[in-house]
């Protein structure tokens, strides 16, 4: 299509926001671009709008977003649908006006094929000359909610990276435009702690050189890749890469020189780090973005050799059944990717799946190693090892005995004895 064409189509479709999100209406279901791609301003217009509208269905995934549409003064107007939970969703979870959705990241896009979403609101960067936008720092899903959603709404941001993969969308594609040029959502690295420092070196003694890794977020993910200093020749395939990761491949240590597919091409769905990473991944080619129905899905991982999966938890029982959702009355995170990375590490020859995480909450209060657990995120037959600042325990293969033993003695020492205990009076019951 010749300029001239979709020049005419883009600036037709161009309009104000209030006109854009007039389009929605009660009832409707609207699927908001995930993560740190969520369209700030459309968002804030939909808050602004909200007292023409009840019972709004607003699906999202929740990493970087300050939640806008989760005050106490939407409760009335939307009801949410989150796929990866956080806790400034707790208000609207309280209040019943908001349910968690627990589906892999690899089986979104399928959802999206079964649901009848209404609208889309999506973010991507000003066309190029060939007329195609570039959707920045997240895939994730959106490929497939622009071709599914009866109406396609985008912000238009020149922030955006321009990023390579599965990343172009045409004009043609997106019904509205609205034009809004504004800082990125972003999620700055915090400080890790002296026991997730030492979490993070008992990982990278698991992760020979030459593999390939995929690590979640947070602070023990970020102490893992500080670990990971001395290995030679890694490749990363990732739901999200994070800015440490840059620092790696910087470093040479991350080459993705062995990865039988995508070889020497850092791949994810979704950059969730600050301004210095979506700088990095500015016009990178080396960096690739893709659909999680493609990074996640475990069929493709297992053609990865030595694929080691790293995620965290919040509890993990004495037999290794983890929970990685919700501690309490409401969730506070979601399945997100990592049974998906999980089963394609298991798939992977010389593959690992592992689970890292503090031995204790609370302050040293509570510990995180339990008896038995009122949530299970990923099943203990599917575990390699769980790490915590007390070492290393080696689950696969291992009898329900020997598995209590080995995470009893990486558990907090305040607690081994009460665990000792707890899991010997099991045994007395059972018998």
């Amino acid at each position: 299509m010749k300029k001239k064409e979709w020049g005419a189509i883009y600036n037709a479709r161009l309009t104000s926001v209030e006109q854009a999100i007039n389009r929605i209406q009660s009832g409707q279901k609207v699927f908001l671009a995930p993560f740190c791609n969520e369209p700030q301003t459309l968002v804030e217009e939909l808050v602004q709008q909200k007292n023409r509208l009840q019972d709004v269905f607003l699906y999202n995934l929740v990493i970087g977003s300050p939640c806008l549409y989760a005050d106490p003064d939407c409760h009335s107007h939307f009801k949410i649908r989150t796929f990866l939970s956080s806790s400034l969703l707790k208000s609207a979870f309280l209040n019943q006006v908001c349910d968690y959705v627990p589906v892999n990241l690899s089986e979104i896009p399928h959802w999206i094929h079964q649901e009848n979403i209404d609208i889309a609101l999506i973010q991507v960067s000003p066309p190029n000359d060939e007329g195609y936008c570039n959707l920045g720092i997240s895939v994730d899903a959106v490929q497939t909610l622009i071709k599914q959603a009866t109406v396609v709404i985008a912000q238009v941001n020149n922030q955006l990276p321009l990023t390579y993969g599965d990343t172009l969308v045409h004009v043609s594609e997106i019904d509205y435009f609205v034009v809004s040029n504004r800082p990125l959502l972003s999620v700055p690295d915090g400080k890790p702690s002296d026991e997730e420092l030492t979490i993070g070196k008992y990982v990278a003694e698991l992760i020979p050189d030459y593999a390939t890794i995929q690590v979640g977020l947070g602070k023990i993910a970020k102490s893992v890749l500080l670990s990971l200093t001395s290995k030679k020749g890694l490749g990363v395939h990732s739901g999200s890469i994070t800015d440490p990761v840059t620092e790696l491949i910087d470093l040479g240590v991350i080459t993705n020189e062995r990865k039988e597919i995508n070889p020497y091409k850092t791949v994810c769905a979704t950059l969730t780090g600050t301004e210095t990473l979506y700088k990095y991944a500015h016009q990178n080619p080396n960096i690739q973005l893709f659909p999680t129905d493609y990074t996640h899905n475990a069929a493709i991982i297992s053609k990865i050799s030595n694929f080691h999966s790293v995620n965290s938890a919040l509890e993990v029982d004495i037999f290794g059944q983890i929970n990685a959702e919700q501690v309490s009355s409401y969730p506070v995170a979601g399945v997100g990717g990592q049974m998906d990375f999980i089963h394609g590490a298991r798939l992977s020859q010389g593959g690992k799946a592992i689970i890292a995480l503090p031995s204790t909450a609370k302050r040293g209060t509570e510990s995180r190693i339990k008896i038995k657990l009122p949530y299970v995120t990923s099943i203990k037959s599917e575990i390699d090892y769980v790490v915590t600042e007390y070492g290393i325990a080696k689950l696969f293969g291992k009898s329900l005995t020997e598995r209590a033993q080995a995470l009893i003695h990486i558990a907090h020492p305040d607690f081994r004895e009460a665990l000792s205990h707890e899991f010997e009076q099991s045994l007395s019951v059972q018998a």
